[in-house]
């Protein structure tokens, strides 16, 4: 007998069975339709084009929007009634639009915690970060998180994260724990123990499998290994993203990963050519080095060589003290810049948990203080630089025709100040609006990794 909780589910079902599916029906649509996720049909005109690729802005542009993708871009003079009848009409006049913005450098689940995560990743969203690329943590919490964005069941970006590699030594560090509770860290496929014994292929299938994006080549390997992995990686198209410096291995050891973090590990290298072990105690002085110093642009020579991205984290270093000091790394990140080697906006920290926006548009704000970029450039970094990294350029990162409807719409020109990115109006992620003034900024719950 049907209670009145199973006939509505029941007849729910039914009609969604019933719905035929159009012989043009995307994955993605199929995908929303069986979730029951809504989809809209939408034209966003009026605004100023800034599409990510460094091209110069285009004003009064219309991007029709249809679901999840960009179904077209063109003037707004040349929309007529007829390409506008089944769509609803937003007016943008005024306001700037750009490709959402991805952070490529978060730690979400080192130590799982939902409340805190979905705190931070709401904040992100609201404020036009539509993915992150999260760079080692718990795979089950990361994927469950990463599923709930996807299907809309928590407001948040789209949720890119790693599998790590590292030496067996490195898995005596707290936070592999935290990230493997329940099980031995450095034995699971998304935190695993690398030794001349393994077979590189399986360590990296075994990666991919996670649900992962990403191969994060973390501590304690020496040479031949982070080159192995990053060869093998290639092999089964799957990007590796390393620090910039593994120890023992040398920065030229990570040469030809998809990205390397950390600007001003080359500054150590340079300083402590003989460090073998990862840890940030003991740094040496850096006292009077500059970027021109001959081993750090014998470096960036060689990282322009390899085609790496630069995941550059000036947020990270701080103004005084004996750790690499923030006008040092923007003078590596201007260095390597010059150089043309593409960088993104990763910022591996927080903001206060009052702050109504991400430690992003911090990062942004020190590419412009500190490294030299321009705005423009600034915006190339963390859109199409980004989704390059993930290996996801070909979905997002540029507005195109094709690609996700991942918008930011901005009251401000962020070509001429790259703070104006705070003046956000509107985020749309995979074709769902935020508008920024439904976002209620709470403090992020407390949190310690």
């Amino acid at each position: 007998m049907l209670n009145k909780l199973t006939l509505p589910l029941l007849l729910s079902l039914a009609a969604t069975l019933a719905t035929p599916a159009s012989a043009a029906e995307t994955p993605e649509q199929k995908l929303q339709r069986f979730a029951g996720i809504a989809t809209a049909r939408v034209i966003y005109r009026g605004a100023t084009l800034i599409d990510g690729s460094g091209a110069a802005p285009r004003s009064d542009m219309a991007i029709i929007v249809d679901g999840e993708r960009i179904k077209a871009i063109v003037p707004s003079a040349q929309l007529d009634a007829a390409a506008t009848r089944d769509y609803q009409l937003r007016d943008m006049q005024g306001q700037y639009v750009l490709p959402g913005l991805i952070d490529t450098h978060v730690h979400y689940a080192t130590r799982p915690d939902r409340p805190y995560a979905e705190a931070e990743l709401k904040r992100d969203l609201y404020a036009g970060i539509t993915a992150v690329r999260d760079m080692a943590g718990d795979a089950r919490a990361l994927a469950d998180l990463a599923r709930a964005a996807l299907l809309v069941e928590i407001p948040a970006p789209d949720i890119f994260y790693a599998a790590v590699a590292a030496g067996p030594s490195f898995f005596s560090d707290p936070r592999t724990h935290a990230a493997g509770l329940g099980v031995q860290p450095g034995q699971v496929p998304w935190l695993q123990a690398i030794t001349e014994q393994t077979d590189l292929a399986h360590a990296v299938t075994l990666a991919r499998g996670t649900g992962a994006t990403g191969l994060k080549i973390y501590a304690n390997l020496p040479g031949p290994l982070v080159r192995g992995l990053i060869a093998e990686a290639q092999r089964q198209h799957f990007p590796v993203w390393t620090h910039q410096q593994v120890y023992p291995a040398t920065p030229y050891d990570s040469l030809g990963a998809t990205s390397v973090s950390h600007a001003c590990m080359i500054a150590r290298y340079v300083r402590e050519p003989g460090k073998a072990q990862y840890g940030h105690g003991g740094e040496p002085s850096y006292a009077g080095l500059t970027a021109g110093d001959p081993g750090i642009a014998r470096y960036i020579a060689a990282l322009a060589q390899s085609g790496t991205i630069m995941d550059a984290t000036l947020s990270v270093y701080q103004p005084a003290g004996p750790h690499c000091h923030t006008e040092l790394a923007g003078q590596i990140v201007q260095a390597m810049h010059r150089a043309g080697i593409p960088l993104t906006a990763g910022t591996d920290s927080d903001v206060d948990a009052r702050d109504p926006f991400p430690a992003l548009n911090h990062e942004l704000e020190l590419l412009v203080q500190y490294a030299g970029l321009t705005p423009a450039e600034v915006i190339t970094a963390a859109t199409r630089n980004a989704a390059a990294a993930l290996g996801k350029q070909a979905e997002f990162g540029t507005l195109a025709p094709g690609k996700l409807a991942n918008l930011l719409f901005v009251r401000n020109d962020p070509t001429r100040d790259i703070a104006n990115l705070r003046s956000v109006t509107l985020t749309v992620k995979r074709g769902h609006p935020y508008a920024r003034a439904d976002y209620q900024p709470q403090p992020i719950p407390e949190h310690d990794e």
